[in-house]
């Protein structure tokens, strides 16, 4: 017989997979960029308000990882949930731009809120029960339920809510309430701290300086967090501007919601081989062969009217990486940090995010987007051919392994 404690952190793994499907039941997924521009802003403007996204996150993913690692993980999450409230009370019920500037500050902020404390919160919920190997394969079984969860809200939004935008964000703030309620039912793990006696400036000093020994400490560790956020936050470019890029090769919104469905079947298929596939190729045959997949995949996608194949398959191979890529970062990272040291990530895709998407938005105003994604190509080629030239030089040295 399992005792109480034991039960409570495999039933976190269950809550979390109901969590995470009503979280991202988020019907704003694919419209949010589309509902500023009918209501008379620019690509520019999106732009901006993306870039103080990204702005804020960049800023605050450590302070909020900490408060992770001090504070508790769940706790984080549900300040995650209340903040993006206050986000989606503001984008329906104000058109001022300032107000909107704000609207998107309390978005980022939920974000960093969640990115580090989800997976630590899963990750040492696994450690708990003595089962944290299974890591990649509930990892991209979230995946899946992300991804599936994204179908169907595209699916819907393409059948029946085209169009009703106002009606999105009020879904949406309906399934974020069912996600508070799957968190506050969470069992809080463990965290050893030697800090309690210190002041809250204190504590936050003294975790900070840690978090940053482990990762400046470590170049495995940090290498993976690098790839990672010079791979994905292209993909996460294309992915935004997606909608006005479709509609520019000649679809409706509607075609438009579909293929972004159908790149999230893709992505849930990636999710949930991820760890059959890391286990048949092994480590030194993906760092080296994903990159040129993506390079690949960002040319391919700009194939006038076909480049929606591209996007879809690019869909599978990010969402593949990412579980692997995860799994490989949380093997390094010590419990006490691991919410902070996930939400450095955060804070380095975020730097890149602030980089490239303002300027596809200024080329996509000035031109059209077509030349954003041509610009998001050359960054990628260049990034990958570095990344290739790095690992090469390193020979056959591993980028993670179990050492620390």
């Amino acid at each position: 017989m399992l005792d109480t404690t034991t039960k409570k952190y495999k039933r976190n793994i269950l809550l979390e997979y109901f969590h995470m499907f009503f979280r991202n039941i988020n019907f704003t997924h694919g419209i949010w960029a589309a509902f500023l521009i009918v209501r008379g802003f620019s690509l520019i403007d999106v732009g901006v308000f993306e870039m103080v996204f990204h702005i804020t996150s960049l800023t605050m993913e450590v302070p909020t990882g900490v408060i992770g690692d001090i504070y508790g993980r769940r706790v984080s999450r549900m300040l995650g949930v209340l903040t993006f409230f206050v986000y989606i009370g503001l984008m329906l019920f104000t058109t001022n731009y300032f107000l909107l500037i704000i609207a998107f500050i309390f978005c980022g902020i939920s974000y960093t809120f969640e990115s580090g404390s989800g997976d630590a919160l899963v990750y040492d919920s696994l450690v708990e029960i003595g089962e944290e190997k299974r890591f990649m394969k509930v990892n991209g079984i979230r995946e899946v339920i992300y991804q599936s969860a994204t179908v169907i809200v595209l699916f819907i939004t393409g059948l029946l809510l085209e169009g009703l935008h106002e009606t999105d964000y009020y879904l949406t703030a309906a399934m974020f309430v069912i996600a508070f309620f799957m968190l506050f039912m969470m069992k809080e793990t463990h965290i050893p701290h030697n800090t309690e006696k210190l002041s809250f400036k204190q504590r936050m000093n003294d975790h900070f300086i840690k978090t940053w020994k482990v990762v400046s400490g470590n170049k495995r560790l940090l290498g993976l967090i690098v790839m990672g956020a010079l791979l994905f936050a292209p993909v996460t470019s294309m992915f935004i501007y997606a909608q006005e890029y479709f509609i520019f090769d000649g679809f409706t919104e509607r075609w438009m919601l579909y293929f972004l469905a159908i790149h999230s079947v893709l992505a849930a298929i990636g999710g949930f081989t991820a760890e059959k596939i890391e286990n048949k190729v092994g480590e030194k045959v993906l760092m080296i062969s994903v990159p040129i997949l993506f390079t690949l995949g960002f040319w391919a996608a700009l194939i006038p009217h076909y480049g929606f194949i591209s996007f879809i398959i690019l869909g599978g191979i990010e969402a593949m990486f990412y579980v692997i890529l995860f799994d490989y970062m949380n093997r390094l990272i010590p419990s006490e940090t691991r919410a902070s040291v996930l939400s450095f990530f955060g804070m380095m895709f975020s730097i890149v995010m602030m980089v490239i998407f303002p300027i596809m938005g200024i080329i996509g105003e000035m031109t059209n987007i077509r030349y954003s994604y041509l610009f998001l190509a050359i960054v990628v080629t260049i990034v990958v051919i570095i990344l290739e030239i790095t690992t090469y030089k390193k020979g056959n040295q591993k980028i993670s392994t179990s050492e620390g």
